[in-house]
Parts: structure tokens; sequence; C-alpha cells
């Protein structure tokens, strides 16, 4: 039995192979602690969660092991002394949020492209 389909939605297996080209490409320039700055460990474990997120759509069997590990990036921003992603109010605090915190201003889904909605 297949749990996923086939075909991807557009531009979501392209955005995933990116998505893993990134993260091989960061492992291979992360070689040693020094190699990171906060800044820098923030933006990776923000984009874990945001990943993790959008996987949660992937299967309604996904839901508890994406939790876990939502959880699991609380606890390492509070073990790296990051900030609580957005949407945690409280320190310390390893529940998921409901969706993935984003800094105001940062752009993401619609893409280069995006020629607005037009009117019927």
């Amino acid at each position: 039995m297949q749990l996923l389909p086939t075909i991807a939605a557009p531009g979501v297996a392209e955005t995933a192979e990116a998505l893993a080209e990134a993260a091989c490409a960061l492992h291979d320039v992360a070689s040693s602690p020094a190699s990171w700055s906060t800044a820098a460990a923030d933006d990776a474990v923000e984009a874990m969660e945001t990943a993790a997120n959008a996987l949660r759509t992937a299967h309604p069997a996904a839901a508890p092991a994406v939790t876990a590990v939502i959880r699991a990036l609380a606890r390492l921003r509070q073990d790296l002394g990051l900030p609580a992603a957005d949407g945690i109010s409280s320190p310390g605090r390893t529940t998921a949020p409901p969706f993935p915190g984003r800094r105001p201003g940062t752009r993401r889904g619609l893409g280069p492209g995006f020629q607005g909605v037009r009117p019927t």
C-alpha cells in the first residue's frame, strides 16, 4: 500500500530537492562549532521547523513524528541559547507551535513569477 502519491503537487518536489541540496551544502561548510553564529544556528533551526511543519501535511500519520521533531528543535533552541520560535511565548516550553515562526518581512511561497489574483 502506497501512502503518498507518486507525483507531488507543482513545485513541491523541486523545492524539497533544493532544500535537501542546501542542507547537504550546509553540512559540508559547517565543519565545527566555530563555524556557527547565533544567527546561522537560528536560521538553520527555523528551516528545520518550517520543513517539519510542511511535512505535517504529507499524511495524517506524519503528525506525531513531526510533533516530536518540533519538540526536539525547541529543546535544541533552549540548549543553544536561541530565542524561542515565534508562537512559543514561555521559555523552555517544548510544545509544537501550530505554524512555523517566520521573521517579519521574510517572503515565502509565491515566488518571483506570481502575477496576483485576477478578477473574474
